[in-house]
């Protein structure tokens, strides 16, 4: 159960971590071969450009989990707790349903990027498992969501859980 729990906070950091070893190391190795041996690596930007595009997407559940999305919360911060804890949900609720929207749109976007075998320029990868990736990022922000309904729906502080 430990593994549950340690992966429930640092699976997205993980994944961020090994996504942003992976960008430093191939951008060092590129400056290297270019300066020193007058020879870049045709593929390693493209990489490089799929795992910052990646990050973003995956940056979404993270900061859902650790409640630290971008929030206009000015009025909220003046209003009683009561009101503030069903606002709270109210957002959650509405959130859910938009990213259940990105899920829809995402999977028809690689299910039309598979049908066309849509191949990416320098490593000829498809382009529909990016797209699917988008998509687990969205399904993965949604859990968040639901997670964090039920953490405020039985009162439970970050630490705790």
């Amino acid at each position: 159960m430990t593994v549950i729990k340690w992966l429930d906070k640092n699976l997205e950091y993980v994944c961020l971590a090994g996504l942003l070893i992976i960008m430093t190391i191939l951008s060092f190795v590129n400056v290297i071969m270019r300066y020193c041996f007058h020879s870049a690596l045709s593929w390693s930007d493209e990489v490089c450009c799929y795992c910052l595009a990646l990050s973003a997407f995956l940056c979404l559940p993270c900061s859902i989990r650790s409640r630290s999305a971008i929030a206009v919360d000015t009025v909220v911060t003046m209003l009683p707790e009561s009101v503030k804890k069903g606002l709270s949900y109210v957002c959650n609720i509405l959130m859910i349903l938009f990213l259940a929207v990105c899920v829809k749109g995402g999977i028809e976007i690689a299910a039309k990027a598979a049908q066309v075998q849509q191949k990416s320029p320098a490593l000829r990868i498809e382009v529909s498992y990016l797209y699917y990736f988008m998509t687990f990022c969205f399904v993965l922000s949604i859990l968040r969501c639901v997670q964090i309904i039920v953490m405020d729906a039985k009162n439970i502080k970050e630490g705790e859980n």
